[in-house]
């Protein structure tokens, strides 16, 4: 995977910013559209893993709802679209990790995946007990990205990264070898974190 990282473009207007991070691949910046105080950051990533979880994107936003309050959002977008009624909490998901407070390391993740009778569901995980905490809202935005969307004591973070597992016993890269399951991994970045501005960070940022 490309370790490359270049900021392509930063739009202000009034107190709006909208960020494109490039990760080894091109990418466009949308002005942004929404009230002044929103922050949009949008990062790609290359077309580098085989499996239906390939990430092309991750974008986050933060929205000050009042003097008190920030709700925040997080987006991931996929190359190929994929059935999101076989996403599962083992083999077939996306993880969205938490980094809450100033010491290494992620107290909380997020854990997207699909539940018989639930549908698709986006579960906070303690990484403390590992215990499911709460859930956030979570809409299936078109074929292949998935939105997120919580206040910030929830799932405010000072930083934080993604990571897809995809496994099908049927796929010729992502199935199986000599018996054994083989499961195609992306991250973004593929190194590091990505840094939340401010607002977005928890008041109290226990796991």
């Amino acid at each position: 995977m490309s370790s490359k990282r270049h900021v392509l473009a930063v739009l202000t207007a009034g107190w709006c910013f909208t960020t494109v991070l490039v990760v080894g691949a091109a990418a466009i910046s949308q002005p942004p559209t929404t009230a002044s105080g929103i922050i949009t950051t949008t990062v790609t990533d290359s077309d580098d893993t085989d499996g239906r979880l390939d990430i092309a994107s991750v974008r986050h936003r933060i929205q000050p709802v009042d003097g008190q309050h920030v709700r925040l959002t997080y987006r991931v977008t996929t190359y190929d679209e994929f059935d999101a009624a076989r996403l599962n909490a083992t083999r077939r998901h996306f993880i969205l990790e938490l980094n809450r407070d100033a010491e290494r390391g992620a107290e909380r993740s997020i854990r997207i995946s699909h539940l018989d009778g639930e549908g698709v569901v986006a579960e906070v995980v303690s990484n403390a007990t590992r215990e499911v905490i709460s859930t956030a809202r979570v809409t299936r935005v078109d074929a292949n990205a998935i939105h997120i969307r919580g206040p910030r004591q929830l799932i405010g973070a000072r930083s934080y990264f993604w990571y897809s597992n995809f496994h099908d016993r049927h796929s010729r890269r992502c199935g199986e070898v000599g018996g054994y399951p083989v499961t195609c991994q992306d991250s973004v970045p593929d190194r590091g974190w990505l840094r939340l501005d401010t607002p977005a960070w928890p008041r109290t940022p226990a796991g």
